[in-house]
């Protein structure tokens, strides 16, 4: 199968061709859309996109420029159910033209500003301004990773079971990640959401809830409450929520309560619904529009579509809708890294830079381990030509 994955994201790259892989949480098969039309679907409000169907991939913020963006599913290769037919469909799709990649070094920030950031939100926090508010940064790794990126993809995908894998390309906007968290799932006549907060690494005591400090349990709980003064707003009383557990997310674990309700009770409301809850907390702050504003003055990065959500809708019944976490942006010239994370009043600013660099690892370890088997290959195959 792997050859065959190979040959459909070379086929795409090499076309230009926009087109998303995806995997679902504790599932084997991975599904591709591709779109054959050449023209880049992308719109300015969640509303627009309300009646289309696809892969959609929304920023963290519009305001900044960036618009949400669709993957039309002209073809749909199931990889578990392969039809050569399907194959043949993509070799004969025509070519668009070469991408104009936007390849300025974006923003890095090193350690000691992100503490000096730490604790600017800290001050703002003890001002009375907001009581949480989440942080993020970028990583960067220099190179062309693309010819490798069917590797990584499957490597991320066996090393993250439980989450939501991607490969998403449209025009210059070249995506992968494993988000942990779903935003907004609707199945089999249910809608489903979670609350999830904090971050460990992954070990038999960190998933006992009673050893999680009171910091990370009341971060995950300002979450909480969010979805439920949402739920609230929507007149939305009838509903199920879970007590906070422990999930693993490959090598680490998270604080996560589990919302269900019916979708007759937002039946027509489902877009508005969804334009209320993002971003939530997790990935902003709280309160959410205060946190934002500090953010956007504090961080030196754009997020782009870091902390955004995607993911397929094949019907207002079928969604399957991530927040774009753990996740990186490729280029031909490099790769950037954005990781993040909650910062409230309890903060430790050196357990927070550390916390980021455990959320990079899991990722960079599975591109160093590809690449260097890669070059292996390469030194291999030279020393006996």
């Amino acid at each position: 199968m792997t050859d065959t994955v190979t040959e459909i994201h070379n086929l795409c790259i090499e076309k230009n061709l926009t087109f998303a892989t995806f995997r679902m949480p504790r599932q084997e098969s991975a599904t591709t859309y591709v779109q054959s039309s050449p023209e880049i679907a992308r719109w300015s409000s969640i509303h627009d996109i309300s009646e289309k169907k696809g892969f959609i991939m929304a920023p963290f913020d519009t305001r900044n420029g960036k618009k949400y963006i669709m993957v039309k599913p002209d073809i749909i290769f199931d990889h578990g159910n392969a039809e050569e037919s399907i194959l043949d469909e993509i070799r004969s799709t025509g070519a668009n033209r070469e991408t104009d990649w936007d390849v300025s070094a974006p923003v890095v920030t090193e350690k000691e500003e992100y503490l000096k950031q730490v604790e600017s939100i800290k001050d703002q926090i003890c001002r009375g301004y907001f009581q949480k508010s989440v942080l993020s940064r970028i990583k960067v790794l220099s190179g062309n990773y693309i010819p490798q990126i069917t590797r990584i993809f499957e490597a991320v995908c066996e090393s993250h079971p439980n989450a939501f894998v991607y490969l998403f390309r449209s025009g210059d906007q070249f995506w992968m990640g494993a988000s942990p968290e779903p935003l907004l799932r609707i199945t089999n006549g249910n809608v489903l959401t979670v609350s999830l907060a904090g971050t460990r690494p992954y070990s038999a005591e960190n998933m006992l809830l009673s050893n999680w400090t009171a910091k990370e349990v009341l971060e995950q709980e300002y979450v909480t409450r969010y979805i439920h003064d949402i739920l609230r707003e929507f007149n939305i009383r009838d509903y199920r929520v879970t007590s906070p557990y422990v999930k693993k997310a490959g090598d680490l674990v998270h604080l996560r309560s589990d919302f269900a309700l019916q979708t007759d009770q937002v039946r027509g409301r489902i877009w508005e619904l969804l334009d209320s809850m993002h971003p939530t907390p997790a990935v902003a702050g709280q309160p959410k529009d205060d946190a934002i504003s500090f953010i956007k003055k504090l961080e030196p990065h754009d997020r782009e579509y870091y902390t955004g959500f995607l993911g397929p809708v094949k019907s207002d019944e079928s969604i399957d809708l991530f927040v774009n976490l753990r996740c990186f942006r490729i280029t031909p010239d490099y790769i950037s890294l954005f990781v993040g994370g909650g910062i409230t009043l309890e903060s430790d600013p050196e357990e927070e830079w550390e916390e980021t660099q455990l959320k990079a690892k899991s990722l960079l370890t599975i591109i160093d381990q590809i690449s260097r088997t890669t070059d292996d290959k390469i030194t291999l195959q030279s020393a006996h030509r």
